[in-house]
């Protein structure tokens, strides 16, 4: 069981110490008035039985004992109703700090989390996980509080009316939770297979939800189907064992505890045969050992929540725990002039430590200069792309960025420098106007509309109910891919960035929108340094500079005619595409 992570979690309570000490004292406050009722029900036996037994009742004391008895009752509910209201808020706070804090988390990670890390697996982490850890704080942690507390009451309590009796319960004590604490160990282990478990499947469905297009097109579904039920089926047969190992420490230990409650009782009738102690006294003794058991059966029961728990909270902390980015500068630079200039000095980078995908890469472009990035599959363009964006640090060398280090600049002064275009037309669900307006806060109608002219998007957004209003749903799924597209540009245009980064997108696209793309690209591109990860090369034929890669290193560089000229692999790649 992963107490470390459970120890991490309670410094989020620690910042709510009052009220914690607030919630726990109405805990102890409640059980102690709930562990003083038998004893004046035992109270009220005893003068009934000395009543019946004499034929003459004391009602006065019956009376005020049943008085006393009602109002143990009622404060005890009383603070019980305080604990779990403030135990339901507390919980509320501390599960908002921790989304606070694996949101921020998720915003300073390292790019190379997420290319680790199915979706399914970090949504799983952000909601199921913390949904159990929420789960065990509020319904948990203040009834072990008072369990203890009433373990310990009770136990005061059987040894000022027995002392002999008493020992019985507590020798029962250890008994039991020797006999349980070999199923509670698997328990937990079970719990921990099975957060686990639930991350993969999480990360199964997300994957073929999202692919569903392509699950169809490859005859993939019996596959997909097989999957989803080899997993489905693990996940049942350990959350069954879970279950079952939970479910086992309940009838040991009530078991245990049955049978030290038949000893007292034999024992505690021959007592009052004997008249060492009062009928009422044996009544309220028997009622104390059945009670002296609960706390630690209910204890014993909570350990499949707590290794639920536990599981889940070493889950969250291994992600608030993964490498983030480097920081920031504090206070970062602020280039004097904003003209898009580019250089790479000497760069060299590769994605794990040993293994460099770049040598000593060098670049100068030229404010307003248009870079094409040609090459195959794996040729490093797009890593090209992270490094200047500064989603990756380069291993050596230093990119320039208007005249200054990138590493020197923040990330969000750097950002604001770019607009980017890729292939996959990410759009959020919300308004066209939202989503075209989605670099800067309250943008100007007039800004929004023009952007929409230049793009080439007003004359289709026009034809949708609401114009600018009409919602796009989740993946934009509600409009055409050409139309995403064009929507995409229009969300760079809005920006207005001295830098473009452009993926050409015009696969799968009819002949006309393929059209209104280039046209809506080369808008975009007009006054703007830019660089465009090249692939039908005929597109790109009059950039001022065009780098041929391979393996991350930059091969040949130069214009269109340049590089045919030397003959060499852009001449092949680009002879290929017209054969």
């Amino acid at each position: 069981m992963n107490f470390g992570a459970f120890k991490r979690l309670f410094a989020y309570l620690g910042r709510h110490r009052l009220r914690l000490v607030l919630i726990m004292l109405a805990a102890v406050l409640a059980t102690v008035f709930t562990v003083l009722a038998p004893a004046v029900t035992g109270g009220i036996t005893s003068a009934l039985y000395e009543g019946a037994a004499s034929g003459e009742f004391d009602w006065e004391r019956i009376i005020l004992l049943l008085i006393a008895l009602v109002a143990l009752y009622l404060t005890a509910q009383l603070f019980t109703l305080l604990q779990n209201f403030g135990m339901t808020r507390l919980s509320a706070r501390v599960m908002q700090a921790l989304r606070s804090d694996i949101d921020a988390k998720m915003h300073s990670l390292k790019l190379s989390y997420y290319d680790t890390h199915t979706h399914g697996e970090i949504l799983s982490t952000i909601t199921n996980d913390v949904d159990t850890v929420s789960s065990a704080l509020s319904q948990n942690l203040t009834a072990i509080v008072t369990e203890a507390v009433t373990a310990l009451g009770i136990l005061v309590m059987m040894l000022m009316l027995s002392p002999s009796l008493a020992l019985i319960a507590i020798a029962m004590v250890p008994v039991s939770l020797l006999a349980s604490m070999g199923v509670m160990r698997s328990g937990a282990k079970r719990y921990a297979e099975q957060q686990e478990l639930m991350g993969r499947l999480n990360g199964c469905i997300e994957e073929m939800y999202n692919g569903q297009e392509l699950v169809s097109v490859f005859n993939y579904t019996a596959r997909a189907e097989a999957r989803f039920d080899e997993l489905n089926e693990a996940l049942r047969q350990t959350a069954e064992k879970a279950e079952i190992a939970s479910g086992k420490v309940g009838p040991i230990t009530t078991l245990v505890n049955n049978l030290g409650y038949a000893l007292s009782a034999v024992l505690g009738c021959l007592s009052v045969l004997r008249g060492g102690m009062l009928i009422g006294d044996v009544q309220a003794i028997l009622q104390y050992t059945q009670q002296f058991s609960q706390p630690f059966t209910s204890i014993a029961g909570m350990a499949g929540s707590f290794g639920a728990a536990c599981a889940a909270a070493g889950r969250i902390f291994a992600l608030l725990d993964a490498e983030e980015e480097a920081p920031d500068p504090e206070p970062g630079a602020v280039p004097e002039r904003r003209d898009g200039s580019v250089e790479f000095r000497h760069v060299s980078f590769g994605y794990t430590p040993g293994r460099q995908l770049m040598r000593d890469v060098n670049i100068s472009v030229r404010p307003g200069q248009k870079v094409a990035i040609v090459g195959p599959t794996g040729a490093g363009k797009t890593t090209l792309i992270n490094l200047l964006m500064r989603f990756y640090d380069v291993d050596s060398g230093e990119i320039l960025v208007d005249g200054v280090s990138t590493r020197a600049m923040t990330r969000h002064e750097l950002r604001g420098r770019f607009g980017m275009v890729l292939q996959d037309a990410w759009l959020f669900e919300g308004t066209i106007r939202e989503n075209i307006a989605y670099a800067k806060d309250d943008m100007p109608e007039e800004r929004i509309l023009a952007a929409a002219a230049n793009a080439s998007a007003d004359s289709f957004i026009r034809t949708l109910p609401g114009g600018l209003g009409y919602v796009l749903d989740a993946g934009a799924e509600n409009v055409s891919q050409g139309q995403r597209q064009l929507l995409t540009i229009a969300r760079a245009m809005a920006g207005d960035p001295e830098i473009m980064i452009l993926d050409e997108a015009t696969s799968n696209v009819d002949t006309h929108t393929e059209q209104l793309i280039q046209n809506a690209m080369s808008r975009l591109m007009r006054g703007h340094t830019s660089f465009v990860i090249a692939h039908r090369l005929s597109t790109i034929r009059d950039a001022d500079m065009i780098l041929y890669m391979e393996n991350g290193s930059i091969l040949e560089q130069g214009t269109h005619e340049e590089l045919m000229a030397l003959h060499g692999k852009y001449e092949a790649l680009y002879m290929s595409q017209f054969a």
